[in-house]
């Protein structure tokens, strides 16, 4: 078979195809928020309860979180690939439930099933990207992948204020169909790109792992490059199976206080109200605008300013360090949470309506500068390799359970208590900082090795460089 796409075409063609699954995981958190305020839609549907229209955002995140396990087994047995194409497939069928979805029942049983798919692509593709990049830059590489999610989720706003003209059921309809234009995409696209060489090493199919770092590289396989990548690699697998497999009683005794970080970063990020933007600002705006399509075109505008942080977070994250964008983050979005409040909470006509809207844009573009993306590349830094895929598990459940929680309960929130959601959610952001200032470590600019010292959580071995390992065990490459 004729290699079509090598060296930089092929690393490019890469990251396009995984910033795809990014993008899918943004529009369908965004897609329903401009639904749920759609007239087509809430005649349809016999106008759903506060409640219940929670219910249908919730548990797509209940989905998510049910294969964010079982996604690190299949990703290990079947292969990257594989595991991309499955997490596809399953969307797409769940996105058709969705736009042909005419009762309550079928809608959730298609936003069910999506979020299946979701849940798989949502554990792969970080590790997926990763395993495919070069180890400079990672912090900076890992937060612009995260960000096409953000743009994922502007654009699904655009597209339900576009449909919004459209005088039928396809007002609402359009926009579900897209995404599983998307997920096809996606699907074919990962047929053609490259299985990682470290999962094909795990099997011991070397050869073909040979070939896709000459492919990777644009060199041939007989590169002094290519040979020596694949060798680090090799080296890489063979400490990692003489440490044995991780089991999940480690993860919460050993690795107890990893385990922790990795579940609070997670569940942190959803608990500081992101979420009540990007579900339901157009029904926030309803509050202070009234019913009308410019709620979602504000929503978009919103969800802008939202990527427009991510892509700061990408300049920062390597420069400023971790700490100290998720303190900061967490402090002044208590105060852009507490004067939405306040303008919800008093009536100044217009004057409250806009500020409200100015302060909901400077609280996304907040989050999305500190915790959006960040908060994705930290689980991956603090676990050693061996326990790497448990522990983005254990990192990705926490973020869709808490995702459910938060989608589940907010439209009740604000129907019964209104303003004061906002002071809800300004305490959750006073507990991270102080679960971040006490409980967090620095990792910019530290090897993987010396964050492994830095929790020094009683298994030495783990610290123990591979160099190390290779040279004692016979595995050097300079000797052979």
């Amino acid at each position: 078979m004729v290699q079509l796409l090598t060296g930089a075409s092929l690393l490019y063609s890469v990251a396009c195809f995984a910033s795809l699954g990014q993008f899918l995981f943004g529009y369908d958190q965004g897609v329903m928020s401009g639904i749920l305020v759609n007239d087509y839609w809430l005649t349809l549907f016999n106008q759903p309860s506060a409640t219940i229209q929670g219910l249908i955002v919730a548990i797509f995140e209940l989905g998510a979180w049910v294969t964010s396990y079982p996604a690190s087994w299949v990703m290990d047995t079947y292969g990257r690939r594989m595991t991309i194409l499955v997490g596809s497939l399953v969307f797409i069928v769940g996105g058709i439930l969705q736009t042909a979805s005419s009762t309550i029942v079928e809608l959730m049983l298609g936003r069910l099933i999506a979020g299946f798919g979701i849940g798989f692509l949502s554990t792969v593709l970080p590790v997926y990207t990763a395993e495919l990049s070069r180890a400079h830059n990672r912090g900076r590489v890992t937060v612009l992948g995260m960000s096409v999610n953000m743009f994922g989720y502007m654009v699904s706003e655009f597209v339900d204020y576009g449909f919004s003209f459209v005088e039928n059921e396809w007002s609402f309809r359009g926009p579900l169909l897209l995404q599983c234009v998307f997920a096809a995409i996606l699907a074919l696209g990962c047929l053609f790109l490259p299985e990682s060489p470290r999962y094909l090493v795990s099997k011991d199919r070397n050869e073909e792992a040979i070939r896709v770092l000459s492919n990777l590289h644009g060199h041939p396989i007989t590169d002094a490059n290519v040979l020596r990548e694949h060798q680090e690699i090799l080296d890489a697998i063979v400490y990692e199976r003489t440490l044995g497999e991780a089991t999940w009683i480690e993860m919460f005794t050993l690795y107890r206080r990893r385990a922790f970080i990795a579940i609070a970063v997670q569940a942190l990020g959803q608990l500081q109200g992101i979420n009540i933007v990007t579900y339901y600002a157009p029904k926030m705006y309803e509050a202070v605008l009234g019913k009308g399509r410019e709620t979602i075109l504000f929503a978009g505008f919103t969800a802008l300013a939202y990527f427009a942080g991510a892509l700061v977070a990408a300049a920062l994250v390597d420069k400023v360090g971790r700490r100290p964008l998720f303190m900061g983050g967490s402090f002044t979005m208590i105060i852009w949470l507490v004067l939405m409040a306040v303008f919800n909470k008093v009536s100044l006509g217009l004057t409250s309506a806009i500020l409200v809207i100015v302060f909901t844009m400077i609280y996304v573009c907040t989050f999305g500068i500190t915790w959006a993306c960040v908060d994705w590349l930290y689980p991956a830094e603090i676990f050693p390799m061996r326990t790497r895929a448990k522990g983005m598990s254990l990192a990705v459940s926490s973020n869709w359970l808490c995702n459910f929680a938060v989608g589940l309960w907010t439209p009740p929130l604000l129907e019964k208590i209104g303003w004061a959601t906002y002071i809800f959610y300004a305490a959750w952001c006073l507990v991270s900082l102080l679960v971040v200032y006490f409980t967090f470590v620095e990792t910019k600019g530290r090897s993987l090795e010396e964050i492994d010292a830095i929790f020094n959580d009683g298994r030495p071995q783990d610290s123990v460089s591979v160099s190390s390992f290779n040279h004692t065990a016979g595995y050097d490459s300079e000797k052979k």
